[in-house]
């Protein structure tokens, strides 16, 4: 179909833009929790070496004690021990004592809990708005609901719709959703097969749209979506039935852009354009 003037506002000389297929990001790295090597926890506190000689010196003053004990002493000695010997076996055997106490509280004193400290992590870098991200938000201004993505459906459900409207040559179940001159076209499209006897069917229309632009001019909002897949169609004459110069049913790649247009605000769309 023919681009008429102001069929596209002010794009009308312009080519529809393509659609764009964006990368999706890869997911974020995980992070990774790095341990200062000042912050890991301490080794742990094993038996002191000059401990063991301690206790060594304790017992053997214990041994001596005993046997002093058992084989008795001079009359100036207290149960066979000397007064200065007893303090200074009583004074090893106590600091061995607290030695060994110490040790035993130092390996069931708990590590302290080391505090983790996640890495910082890097800002993503700013993106850039695109002229589809500055005509959607343009057309949000007074219609905030406005959804590119869920406008491509609407977009591919016209498609199927005007390709049904040939198919049948009735233009009028599509009135109220096309403008004036997109009206008359289709209007004229099914006339055209009409008095030429011939008929289109189509069967297994299956496409998929994608909303490629969005802006405004003055008081109008206006939207293109890209429309492809494949449909299986063909021309028949009315009085045969066989299809026209050999045409038979068969799958065929269909491309096109649809523009539609609306007074700016919560208004309904209309299909204004299609460029096949």
């Amino acid at each position: 179909m023919r681009a008429g003037a102001g069929r596209r506002g002010s794009r009308s000389d312009s080519i529809p833009a393509q659609p764009e297929h964006p990368v999706a990001l890869p997911g974020s790295p995980p992070i990774t929790v790095m341990l200062p090597a000042d912050l890991a926890p301490p080794p742990a506190r094993g038996w002191w070496p000059g401990r063991a000689w301690i206790a060594a010196i304790a017992g053997l003053a214990g041994g001596t004690l005993l046997v002093r004990l058992l084989r008795g002493g001079p009359p100036h000695q207290v149960s066979g021990l000397g007064v200065g010997e007893l303090v200074v076996v009583i004074a090893v055997v106590a600091l061995a004592v607290r030695l060994i106490v110490i040790g035993l509280r130092a390996q069931l004193r708990p590590l302290a809990t080391a505090t983790i400290v996640p890495a910082p992590r890097e800002e993503p870098p700013a993106v850039r708005l695109t002229d589809l991200d500055r005509g959607v938000h343009a057309i949000r201004r007074a219609d905030h609901g406005f959804d590119p993505a869920r406008f491509a459906g609407y977009a591919g459900m016209m498609f199927r719709d005007v390709a049904s409207a040939r198919m049948a040559r009735d233009a009028g179940r599509l009135r109220d959703r096309l403008t004036l001159e997109m009206y008359a076209e289709l209007v004229a499209f099914c006339d055209g097969l009409r008095a030429a006897g011939r008929s289109v069917r189509l069967d297994e229309v299956d496409v998929r749209a994608e909303t490629t632009e969005a802006w405004q001019d003055g008081d109008r909002d206006y939207v293109t979506a890209y429309v492809a897949g494949s449909l299986i169609g063909h021309t028949i004459e009315d009085a045969t039935g066989n299809g026209v110069d050999g045409s038979r049913p068969q799958p065929t790649p269909v491309t096109a852009f649809l523009t539609f247009t609306r007074p700016a605000g919560l208004n309904f769309w209309m299909l204004s354009l299609i460029q096949e």
